[in-house]
Formats: C-alpha cells, structure tokens, sequence
C-alpha cells in the first residue's frame, strides 16, 4: 500500500512539472506581419508587396496591379473605418517545422472598431513573407 502512494505522488509530480513547461512561442513571423501591415498604413505599397511570398520574376504589370490593389485596400479602408490606427500582435502559431506561421493581428480602426485577422506566413531563406 505504501508502494503504491508512493508511486501514485511520483506520478502527480511528474504531471504536474510536464503541464507547467510551457512551450515558448516564437513571433518572429507575427512581428514580420506586422512591419508589413505598418508599411501599408504608411503608404509603402512597394514594400508591402515585397514582402509577399511571390517569385521575384513576376511580369511588371502584376507587380503593378498589386501594389495598386494594396492602395484601393487602404482607401477603402479609409472610407469605411477612418483608416487603420494601430496594429497590434495578437499571438503566433507556428507548424512544427517553423517554416510556416498564422500571424494574429489586431487591427483598431480610426471609426472605433476592432478587427483580428489571419496573416498567414512562410519562411523562405531564413526570412518571413507573407503568402
């Protein structure tokens, strides 16, 4: 009987000390996201589409009507919510083998509305894009 409270404790000890480790997450790629969305607010429209996962020898004319689709978003956005005021991280879930990550933002609107969204992202060359 005493063998078995004995062991009953060693199990409960080493529950509890396995629960308590908590995995670090990385936010590398939730930071990247948001240095992305802050270009957009600025108006750096080039470089927000730089930091799209695309192949680098895209025609020019694609790359244009990207960096035109980023400006109508940021219009639009100005329209309906008085433009973006801040971005925040929200969390970072990275996949097992750290080369893709959904990034969670938090975006307050200049209208007083909140939006989360999903920055879905790979790493590519040790450096994270957005896909």
């Amino acid at each position: 009987m005493r063998r078995l409270i004995i062991v009953t404790c060693c199990f409960v000890v080493a529950a509890i000390i396995s629960c308590s480790r908590d995995k670090k997450t990385d936010f590398a790629a939730a930071n990247a996201a948001k240095e992305y969305y802050d270009m957009l607010v600025l108006g750096e429209y080039n470089q927000f589409v730089k930091g799209m996962h695309i192949p680098e020898q895209i025609p020019e004319s694609y790359r244009n009507q990207l960096v035109d689709n980023a400006k109508m978003f940021v219009e639009e956005l100005q329209k309906e919510h008085n433009g973006i005021q801040e971005i925040r991280v929200v969390n970072c879930v990275n996949d097992s083998t750290l080369t893709n990550a959904n990034a969670f933002l938090m975006l307050s609107f200049g209208d007083s509305t909140i939006e989360e969204i999903v920055v879905p992202m790979v790493k590519s060359n040790k450096k994270w894009y957005m896909k």
